[in-house]
């Protein structure tokens, strides 16, 4: 497994922009243009064209390996690559919003949650929560609708690098979540075990 985090600044100067795209929709290409210039770097040759499944998981459409997944959050793209599958999240941290967790998590983390009284604490909790639950349904495929409840991530008691379990999956994967303090980010990636 490998990943790489790049500032839209390096995408702007390897790629130029287009004016005619919207910020999210520039992003969302310099991505691409970043994982295409990944793979050429490698050395690795074949037809780049990518497609998605239904549930908007993207994939090489005629080269099975290496499998990757992609996120961005503000000023930041991310690439994973494997040759199983695998999904990233990366996301700056975000203000814990209980009724959010209520809504869209699992009930043992939204209670995890509101038994951290620390506001500061429990913002970097929730965001790291998040970023694992989004990383775990990119490499499972599924996508996010109607399944955040369906597994629970439990977190350690201390340290925000160390790793985390998920409850209620029946895919075996492994979890690397690690919080960034150069760029503030929150970078989880779940590597399937099995395929």
């Amino acid at each position: 497994m490998e990943y790489y985090v790049y500032h839209i600044d390096e995408a702007l100067r390897l790629f130029g922009e287009d004016k005619t795209l919207s910020k999210p929709k520039q992003i969302s290409l310099w991505a691409k243009q970043l994982l295409i210039h990944k793979i050429k770097e490698k050395g690795l040759q074949f037809d780049t064209e990518i497609n998605y499944s239904k549930e908007g998981k993207p994939f090489f459409v005629f080269n099975s390996s290496p499998q990757f997944s992609i996120s961005h959050t503000n000023n930041y793209i991310a690439i994973a690559f494997c040759e199983k599958s695998i999904g990233i999240d990366i996301e700056k941290e975000r203000k814990s919003k209980l009724e959010i967790a209520n809504r869209f998590f699992h009930p043992k983390e939204a209670e995890y949650l509101r038994n951290i009284k620390d506001l500061k604490e429990q913002s970097r909790a929730f965001t790291k929560i998040w970023t694992i639950k989004e990383s775990y349904v990119k490499c499972i495929g599924t996508g996010i609708a109607n399944n955040f409840k369906s597994f629970y991530i439990e977190l350690p008691e201390s340290t925000l690098n160390q790793i985390p379990e998920i409850h209620n999956n029946s895919n075996l994967v492994k979890i690397t979540s690690i919080y960034d303090k150069a760029t503030n980010l929150f970078i989880s990636i779940c590597e399937m075990i099995e395929n």
